[in-house]
């Protein structure tokens, strides 16, 4: 099971920091999901948009905090491509 602190430094501040630009994320919260084998929720408002995920899934075995912070940067690039403040645009290459 990973720290709170581990997955907010490793894993959710690297992802945002590669896809989102200044000034567009207004909100986030992370929490352990103990209902859901020690998972961890992760909830981001950008822009007046939320995105919800499970960053951190307990009952995945073996992945690395590399994985799952590759996984979400992935997931953020898409968000971003289908919202309204970043609608088309490709995060990917920035």
């Amino acid at each position: 099971m990973m720290e709170l602190v581990h997955v907010v430094s490793e894993i959710v501040v690297p992802a945002m920091r590669a896809v989102f630009v200044e000034g567009e994320v207004e909100a986030f919260w992370v929490r352990r999901s103990d209902e859901l084998d020690g998972s961890v929720a992760l909830s981001i408002t950008a822009q007046g948009e939320t995105f919800e995920y499970l960053v951190v899934q307990g009952t995945v075995p073996d992945r690395t905090a590399e994985d799952w912070g590759e996984n979400l940067r992935s997931l953020l690039v898409d968000f971003v491509a289908e919202s309204r403040f970043g609608w088309g645009q490709n995060r990917d290459i920035r």
